[in-house]
């Protein structure tokens, strides 16, 4: 049904314009503000989910309440264990990853060379996001990955995020506290807001677009 429903004639002939304004956008932040800000809009215009996971969803400790969540993200690949590893399956894995960047940012306009150099500060960028991470053996235990903090609380945490105002900008206003699988993550990602680079956090944002 979709296969039939899909006018992949048009799609292929637009190429790469549809996304050229979201990824002109995402490559223009200047500032931590900003960055924070295109992170949002993509996820709040199911464009990509940079950064960190987030949803509404059933409190586990009180089914009977939907509460906001945050999760640790913003890694392309599916497991941390794909930046962290180097055994030679890994590292073939890992270059298909960069091959793979490397041709989309091709497509979007870029030299090939300058293409690599992206592919590079991405994987550079999303290894210290998986370093920062749980694995997958500490995310099976429900007691660790149940962490209830006061809305203030989380920012002290992590205050470039801001997060009261972070909330109502993901259209969830109003919460006095949220559930965080993965407390340090967001320590980490808060410190790399401050400690990366604006030009890759360019890079990165055009990447999720």
């Amino acid at each position: 049904f979709y296969a039939a429903a899909m006018d992949s004639v048009t799609i292929n002939r637009l190429g790469f314009a549809p996304i050229q304004t979201d990824y002109q956008r995402a490559g223009a932040v200047q500032t931590t503000a900003q960055v924070i800000d295109e992170i949002i809009y993509q996820r709040t215009n199911g464009i990509g989910n940079p950064l960190f996971g987030f949803f509404v969803g059933q409190d586990a400790r009180h089914p009977t309440v939907m509460a906001a969540q945050f999760s640790q993200g913003g890694t392309s690949m599916p497991d941390r264990d794909y930046y962290l590893k180097d055994d030679a399956r890994t590292k073939k894995i890992q270059a298909a990853h960069s091959s793979y960047i490397t041709a989309l940012f091709v497509l979007a306009g870029d030299q090939e060379a300058d293409a690599k150099k992206k592919a590079e500060a991405i994987f550079g960028l999303e290894k210290k996001l998986a370093t920062a991470q749980m694995s997958r053996v500490e995310m099976r235990d429900p007691i660790k990955r149940y962490n209830k903090f006061s809305v203030a609380d989380f920012s002290k945490r992590s205050p470039s995020f801001d997060w009261s105002t972070t909330l109502g900008k993901l259209r969830a206003p109003g919460q006095d506290s949220v559930i965080v699988s993965a407390p340090k993550f967001f320590s980490v990602a808060d410190s790399l807001l401050k400690a990366v680079a604006m030009a890759d956090w360019q890079i990165y944002l055009q990447w999720n677009v």
